[in-house]
């Protein structure tokens, strides 16, 4: 008769070999002469190792949850949640009542309207000053060339009551567009 083998976390050749060797002895007499083999020993004495470890890790497991319950450290863990709330739960309320009376004063209306008029007026300044420069730039050359015929005849005329080095400075002055000193 053959032992039936029991499989264990072995791998499949030391199984295989297992299997030939109890397949090729076989032995006679009932099944009470029959002992078990030592798979099932070993399987049994496993499952009896990880029934105690249950056992030890439960005992464990209850010690700690009595020490952390004794020691208060769930209730100071309760505690600081809940005033965390609260200040979460007050300080939107207080946001809320702000955010609805500036909306009733009509602060954000008038902040909105402020804004558009500054554009506005922003907008309108900017082509004031463009208008400027296109009209200062038209300007210039006029205003140049007038200096310069202004300087020419301040040489050429020495009717003022000025001195000539003084009106040739002024006129050379005049002509360069710097003042005279």
């Amino acid at each position: 008769m053959v032992t039936p083998t029991i499989p264990s976390d072995e791998s499949n050749t030391a199984n295989a070999s297992r299997v030939r060797r109890n397949t090729s002895t076989t032995t006679t007499g009932t099944s009470a002469d029959m002992t078990p083999s030592v798979d099932a020993q070993q399987t049994a004495e496993t499952i009896r190792g990880f029934a105690r470890r249950i056992r030890e890790e439960s005992m464990r497991m209850r010690e700690l949850v009595v020490a952390i319950r004794q020691s208060g450290a769930v209730e100071e863990l309760v505690d600081s949640i809940r005033e965390a709330s609260l200040a979460t739960r007050d300080t939107a309320k207080e946001i809320n009542d702000g955010a609805r009376a500036m909306r009733d004063r009509g602060a954000i209306r008038e902040t909105a309207i402020a804004i558009d008029e500054t554009t506005k007026a922003a907008q309108e300044t900017a082509e004031t000053v463009r208008v400027a420069a296109r009209e200062i730039g038209e300007a210039a050359p006029i205003t140049s060339e007038t200096v310069r015929k202004t300087g020419r005849r301040l040489r050429r005329s020495p009717r003022s009551t000025m001195t000539s080095a003084t009106t040739d400075a002024t006129a050379t002055s005049l002509e360069e567009g710097t003042p005279a000193s």
